[in-house]
């Protein structure tokens, strides 16, 4: 099973005083770099059976436009109360256990992108960038340290 770890596009700023942080959508300079790496990855790499998404705003459109360059369908994109901020680990690999597809995208927010990548190919330390995708691999059952980082891309590697 191959697993996507996306963390959403660039987003909108916080309005000061407000507290609608789920709110925020991707800019236009978001969504346009987004996109951008998205058609690339559709031309270069197998792209996910599934996309499940966090319930914020900027993520579901992120997830969006990766499923739109995927091809995919709008019922193999889901959101996810699982990729909600503060991601727990252990719910989210019960959650991937349930998965039966090849390969599968989740898209969500810092630091738990970083953070779950991290304990899933045995430690180190990468951050993601807004917009940034990781590929993990894992022979078997997803668990802490048994996935291969396979490639991690961003827009600013355009």
């Amino acid at each position: 099973m191959d697993i996507w770890f996306v963390r959403h596009a660039i987003a909108a700023d916080r309005a000061p005083h407000s507290a609608a942080d789920c709110d925020r959508p991707l800019t236009e300079h978001g969504r346009d770099v987004f996109e951008d790496l998205a058609e690339i990855l559709a031309e270069h790499v197998k792209m996910p059976e599934r996309i499940f998404s966090s319930p914020l705003v900027r993520a579901v459109q992120t997830a969006e436009l990766l499923a739109e360059a995927a091809g995919l369908k709008k019922k193999d994109l889901a959101v996810s109360d699982v990729l909600a901020p503060a991601v727990n680990l252990e719910r989210l690999l019960d959650f991937l256990r349930e998965q039966k597809v090849e390969r599968i995208a989740l898209v969500g927010h810092e630091p738990d992108m970083s953070r779950c990548s991290s304990a899933l190919i045995g430690g180190g330390q990468f951050a993601f960038g807004k917009g940034n995708v990781a590929c993990i691999r894992f022979d078997g059952v997803p668990g802490p340290g048994a996935g291969e980082l396979r490639w991690f891309i961003g827009p600013k590697l355009l």
